[in-house]
């Protein structure tokens, strides 16, 4: 049996770490909830991504829809090399 790393955020789900990426020197966290990865169906798993703050420990959201298309885009891209 595989270990995966799990987080508790704000809502008391757990979620699993999907990947990290460390983009413009802030570690991107990309999560799914468990119960999505394990399906039997071939659609991706809706991914939430959240940042780490390497001063206070802590996970948090994103600041801006921008930030969020960048870290969605690198994520896909990274992802889609990796198939090919």
């Amino acid at each position: 049996m595989m270990k995966v790393k799990t987080v508790q955020l704000e809502d008391n789900e757990e979620y699993v770490i999907v990947d990290t990426i460390l983009i413009e020197d802030t570690k991107y966290i990309y999560l799914s909830l468990p119960n999505e990865i394990e399906s039997e169906e071939i659609e991706m798993p809706e991914i939430i991504i959240r940042k780490y703050d390497k001063k206070e420990k802590y996970i948090l959201g994103l600041d801006t829809e921008e930030e969020y298309n960048k870290a969605l885009k690198v994520f896909v891209n990274k992802w889609k090399k990796l198939r090919h």
